[in-house]
């Protein structure tokens, strides 16, 4: 998925849901994946560096 469509679709989840989102790059694929905070936190510290968005 693109960069804008990862980040839209990060902030429409967000209205719903009201719960933190996170956007990710992976630099091995160049790949943009919607994550919420819950799965954010199991690997924080490794997903940290490529955090491109987040919404609280």
């Amino acid at each position: 998925m693109t960069k804008q469509y990862a980040i839209d679709m990060a902030k429409k989840l967000f209205r719903e849901t009201d719960k933190a989102y996170y956007v990710i790059c992976y630099p091995d694929s160049n790949e943009y994946v919607v994550m919420d905070d819950d799965e954010f936190q199991r690997n924080a510290v490794e997903l940290n560096k490529w955090v491109i968005f987040q919404i609280r």
